[in-house]
């Protein structure tokens, strides 16, 4: 029976990876930190660094750490990084981007890994960092091997076999090793987060970490800025919590929109939420704004098209069984509630005829903006202009 190949491409572990976050890393022989958000991929290593330095020192000095460019290996290198000091305590190498690495680096890896799962003591913590993707898959498997307790020796902490240098370490602290065995390797999800009530939660734990709170609405505000690159968006947050108003008061929504100079109505969403209610001045106030920024006028195309969809999709009734179970409609899958929520008060102003006339003007536009017009903003403005002006009309008659 044919199995399904595994890419390790990686989930949050709220879409069921399995795997602990990244906040959980405890340091082990070997940690894997799966996943490409650098964010928490920095934040584990910073975490994981402060435990080797806490609990690895040797009798003269800290343990030595050594980082290795997984493209740049040089085969055979490994032995000597991971080879520990006389009065250092065990080392700590780090290899990041095992997506990208060499086959020498690939090679040693295995050869290091297999030792452990086959009952070789561990002398240093070696933590490695994977993007996704295929490369890599025969360290990823051995990996969750030891994981999963997968090792003859049992679980004893690279820590302790650098300082006793034998098995007889564990009877001389009085502690039996067989007793509580820990699995010789720890995986930790470092996936990017793709709800935005997910985002609005961490920056709630951010908040919590710099003992000063943010209000939801300040949240919102922030994840609408700057919710599409993660990374920026904990910057900015960590900025203005340390430094925005009243330290002694929760950052509220006045002080993010103040500090972010208007960068929350700039986004393509933005305006596509003003041309479906019909505000017309506020549409094209956003559409110009954005523009002057620097976004792409394709992205904006993009986002009215998704909102105009998104409309359509609340108001169409669900396709027939029988046709989806022919496979002529692929199953449209359930429209979360915070965004259902969002878009239904503006659902009163549409029919069938004003979606289908709206959707042609993104279709025309989009067109034009990809190269069918020498004047994309021109576009731009004619498509948030017919938009609007249905809208309107849905509106009015809506009023009487």
């Amino acid at each position: 029976m044919a199995t399904k190949k595994k890419t390790y491409k990686g989930k949050t572990p709220a879409a069921g990876s399995g795997y602990p976050s990244w906040s959980r890393a405890r340091l082990a022989p070997v940690v894997l930190l799966l996943g490409r958000q650098e964010v928490f991929v920095r934040r584990a290593l910073d975490s994981l660094k402060a435990q080797a330095l806490a609990s690895g020192a040797g009798d003269f000095g800290p343990p030595e750490v050594t980082e290795i460019s997984a493209g740049e290996y040089v085969a055979g290198a490994l032995a000597q990084y991971l080879s520990p000091s006389l009065f250092g305590g065990a080392p700590l190498v780090i290899a990041r981007g095992l997506e990208d690495a060499n086959a020498g680096l690939l090679d040693d890896l295995v050869t290091y890994v297999a030792g452990l799962r086959d009952g070789a003591e561990p002398q240093a913590h070696l933590i490695l960092t994977h993007a996704g993707g295929v490369r890599g898959k025969k360290v990823l498997d051995l990996v969750k091997q030891l994981a999963a307790g997968g090792s003859a020796q049992g679980g004893r902490s690279a820590g302790d076999s650098a300082k006793a240098g034998s098995a007889s370490s564990a009877k001389a602290s009085g502690k039996d090793s067989s007793a509580s065995k820990q699995p010789l390797a720890g995986i930790y999800s470092c996936d990017d987060l793709k709800k935005r009530e997910d985002k609005e939660k961490f920056l709630a734990s951010e908040a919590a970490r710099l003992k000063r709170p943010i209000d939801p609405a300040a949240a919102t505000a922030l994840v609408d800025a700057l919710g599409e690159e993660l990374t920026e968006l904990v910057s900015v947050a960590d900025q203005l919590l340390e430094t925005a108003g009243d330290l002694d008061k929760p950052l509220d929504e006045g002080a993010v929109k103040a500090y972010l100079r208007g960068r929350v109505e700039t986004t393509g969403f933005d305006i596509a939420d003003a041309a479906v209610t019909g505000n017309v001045g506020d549409a094209l106030a956003k559409l110009r704004h954005a523009r002057a920024v620097g976004v792409e006028p394709v992205a904006i195309v993009a986002a009215v098209g998704m909102k105009l969809r998104q409309l359509l999709q609340l108001a169409a009734p669900p396709p027939a069984p029988l046709v989806v179970g022919e496979g002529i409609l692929a199953e449209v899958k359930p429209m979360p509630s915070w965004m259902a929520n969002k878009i239904r008060p503006a659902l009163r102003y549409w029919d069938d005829a004003r979606l289908g006339a709206a959707l042609q003007a993104v279709s025309k536009a989009d067109e034009q903006v990809k190269g069918a017009s020498r004047d994309p903003d021109y576009a731009l403005e004619a498509m948030v202009l017919e938009i609007c002006r249905r809208a309107s009309a849905g509106r009015r008659q809506n009023a009487r």
